[in-house]
């Protein structure tokens, strides 16, 4: 019998299920509802492809950045719109100009987030903004190479497992017609963990979309579990909160995988690397409308300096060092830890449910989040007036 590879290795990336010619896998939900290939050994003939197709395998090629900057899309909406500085929109938007096709997550019906294509630029705003939940892949990655393989330029955005899962399905083949971009990631929650708490909170079953990221008020972005119906907003929980969005950031009910993340470290997978890029101490200068949201941007390989180099006319940028993007983000240097009540958590949801695990195991990070708040605070008080900088400056150095 074939294993693909080890349980606690599987990303559920699904690259075994589309390089399966004989219909043999499926994807089935473990206890919290991550998803595990399963093969039906009636029709398994035994060929490996499944084995050969995934990543833990046939380790990655990973690199180290080329060039790295920060900025924004030019298009003030697109970059208001967006979680950070609106890049990805901005490739999405250059290669269906230029009559090619975009695969990425979609937030469109919150109970099942999944990768989709389009081809059209009206349909960016389907894949636009953070969804924090293991999108599902599908047979995605056969279509990605169908397309390819008909000569249609390519854009894929994802996770850095599911690029990786991507170029483990090619199984070495490259596309010059292919473009890959991640993001640096935290971990994924599963949908059934989602729907859990959308179960919670709201009675509709459906035509909820997600949004996780907004920009209200000050542009900063802010996180939330938000559900919209019809235009309109049916929930709306803003961290810091004791609900989905808090249990997401202190990373207490990611894949088992999250917390071991091969891709969690300074060389990358894809050919662009994006993330959120802070600038509350005003260090970015000569970037007119920062204020909007700002993106890190890496070019990992010669492609990726082609893609940006595609879409030069559509987002300002500054040069900037990448170990200071590592020193800003945990991700880029390692895993987050795995949360002490995790196991906690899953014997609680077992017998009695999200809510009651989710209510029983955050109490102290709720009061660790709230002293960091006002220490945060304080120091930006600090940091934002020369004076009173002047003088702490002094009263430290006593």
């Amino acid at each position: 019998m074939i294993e693909i590879c080890k349980k606690q290795d599987c990303v559920g990336c699904g690259a075994c299920l589309s390089a399966c010619n004989k219909d043999a896998i499926t994807m089935q939900p473990d206890a919290l509802g991550f998803l595990y290939p399963k093969i039906d050994q009636g029709k398994c003939i035994n060929c490996g492809l499944c084995a050969k197709s995934c990543f833990n395998n046939n380790k990655p090629a990973y690199n180290e950045p080329i060039d790295t900057c920060v900025g924004y899309a030019v298009n003030i909406g697109e970059q208001v719109s967006s979680t950070s500085g609106g890049l990805a929109s901005v490739f999405m938007g250059t290669i269906l100009k230029n009559g090619g096709l975009v695969y990425g997550c979609s937030g469109e019906n919150a109970r099942k987030i999944k990768h989709i294509r389009i081809e059209n630029p009206e349909d960016i705003d389907k894949l636009r903004g953070s969804k924090y939940v293991q999108s599902y892949m599908g047979q995605i990655y056969k279509n990605v190479v169908a397309d390819l393989c008909a000569d249609r330029t390519v854009l894929f955005i994802g996770t850095p497992c599911q690029v990786a899962g991507l170029k483990a399905y090619l199984r070495g083949k490259t596309y010059e017609n292919l473009y890959t971009v991640d993001f640096v990631c935290h971990g994924v929650p599963s949908q059934q963990i989602l729907n859990n708490a959308i179960d919670a909170k709201v009675n509709e079953r459906e035509g909820l979309r997600l949004v996780n990221r907004v920009k209200e008020g000050s542009k900063e972005s802010k996180y939330t579990l938000r559900l919209i119906k019809n235009g309109q907003v049916v929930y709306d929980d803003t961290y810091p909160s004791k609900g989905y969005i808090t249990g997401f950031l202190c990373g207490l009910y990611y894949r088992e995988n999250c917390y071991q993340c091969q891709f969690a470290r300074r060389e990358r997978v894809s050919d662009v690397t994006l993330g959120d890029f802070w600038d509350r101490f005003d260090n970015v200068k000569g970037l007119a409308n920062k204020k909007d949201g700002l993106s890190m941007i890496m070019a990992n390989t010669e492609v990726g300096k082609k893609l940006l180099s595609m879409c030069e006319d559509s987002y300002a940028h500054a040069e900037w060092d990448y170990e200071d993007f590592i020193r800003r983000n945990g991700q880029l240097k390692q895993p987050i830890r795995r949360h002490p009540k995790r196991d906690q958590f899953e014997k609680i949801y077992a017998t009695a449910g999200y809510d009651t695990a989710l209510s029983e195991t955050l109490h102290q990070d709720l009061k660790n989040i709230r002293k960091n708040i006002l220490l945060n605070a304080i120091s930006s008080i600090i940091n934002r007036t020369p004076v009173v900088r002047t003088i702490y400056k002094k009263l430290r150095n006593r």
